[in-house]
């Protein structure tokens, strides 16, 4: 008899690993605490190119790319430079991309998750409206996953920020370069969504009074569209498989910590997981997605540590270096694969001078 799988979520995640299990012989079912798939926004929109060019048995809708990057402008103080990559990412529809996802899934709509009680072998599930029985419950419940609580008793290693966005209508002065604005412990973007319409955002301990200030000491003036905000977390979460409980995506803090990206970290490690459902070994998940994946995001925690133990003086050390080695950033750097260049960064002597015992202290 084939197994009953509940998916708590709906976003582009959720989405994905049920239409993936969906090929695989598995009808899941998805709950979904919202109206319909893709509102509230919480997203900057942003994805690297991989998400749509490397192959999937089930692929994101083309039709939600609304705008190519070619690079970024980097800020910093006074400061900037420009990294040109053609084509290093997309701007999505981010509603048009998950709906693009959720297509022909079995969604359970207005629906709030509220617990699991185990029941035989498997689960009950308790929402706003009913009780779901369910073999496999797999936890896509975004950054305030509740089901990440329920299989993980200690969660202290996992740090939350919130972020904001404004969708602005204005001038541009490149529409496929994003803008960088480096803070000392945050930043800010401008994503430019088509020829007159940006993103402005930010993820902070205040975003929202931070993007106000950013906004007027910038002098960025438009009409706004929109606003939409969201909660981020970042770390190694401890459990993400639990007899037959798992968690995927932001549940699983399955994202990059320099930029919180995690649409790509997201659709790898569902992949896994229902490869591992499949296999009828799901309780292998846990090792193989953090062989994968967990080494890029400690390195991007350690990145983020660093950056936060830096005094300014040193910050304008490190940009003035990252300035001077644009071209070797250019070459070296991977949108969803930061590590890659802060190991060459650490490997390299030529960079020593400038940063340092910093660098080798902290990644010991």
């Amino acid at each position: 008899m084939s197994k009953k799988i509940v998916i708590v979520g709906a976003g582009p995640i959720g989405c994905y690993i049920a239409q993936l299990l969906k090929k695989y012989g598995y009808d899941s079912l998805l709950l979904e605490e919202h109206g319909e798939v893709g509102r509230p926004l919480h997203c900057t929109g942003l994805v690297g190119r991989k998400v749509f060019s490397e192959k999937r048995p089930f692929m994101p809708p083309l039709s939600a790319i609304l705008n190519e990057i070619n690079g970024a402008v980097i800020h910093y103080g006074n400061q900037s430079f420009v990294i040109k990559r053609k084509g290093v990412a997309y701007v999505i529809d981010r509603e048009k991309f998950d709906k693009g996802l959720s297509v022909g899934l079995n969604i359970l709509y207005g629906n709030r998750f509220l617990g699991i009680e185990k029941f035989r072998n498997g689960y009950i599930i308790d929402t706003e409206k009913d009780q779901i029985f369910a073999d496999i419950v797999i936890g896509a419940d975004g950054s305030n996953s509740s089901v990440r609580n329920i299989i993980n008793n200690n969660t202290s290693n996992i740090s939350s920020y919130r972020g904001i966005q404004f969708r602005i209508k204005m001038e541009l002065r490149d529409r496929n370069l994003v803008e960088v604005y480096l803070k000392d412990s945050f930043f800010f973007w401008i994503v430019p969504e088509s020829e007159s319409i940006v993103r402005v955002g930010t993820i902070s301990d205040n975003p929202y009074q931070n993007l106000q200030d950013f906004i007027r000491e910038n002098k960025i003036k438009g009409e706004i569209l929109d606003k939409f905000g969201g909660l981020v977390s970042i770390g190694i979460c401890k459990n993400t498989v639990k007899e037959n409980i798992a968690l995927v995506g932001d549940a699983a803090c399955q994202l990059k910590p320099l930029s919180y990206g995690g649409i790509y970290f997201g659709l790898r490690a569902a992949a896994i997981l229902a490869d591992c459902i499949k296999r009828d070994r799901i309780n292998d998940y846990d090792a193989l997605w953090k062989k994968e994946l967990a080494f890029e995001i400690k390195i991007g925690l350690k990145a983020k540590e660093l950056a936060s133990r830096l005094n300014k003086k040193e910050l304008e050390k490190v940009f003035k270096l990252l300035k001077e080695q644009k071209l070797f950033i250019e070459k070296m750097g991977d949108f969803e694969n930061h590590s890659r260049f802060v190991l060459d960064v650490i490997k390299n002597p030529r960079f020593y001078p400038q940063l340092g015992n910093l660098i080798r202290i902290i990644f010991k």
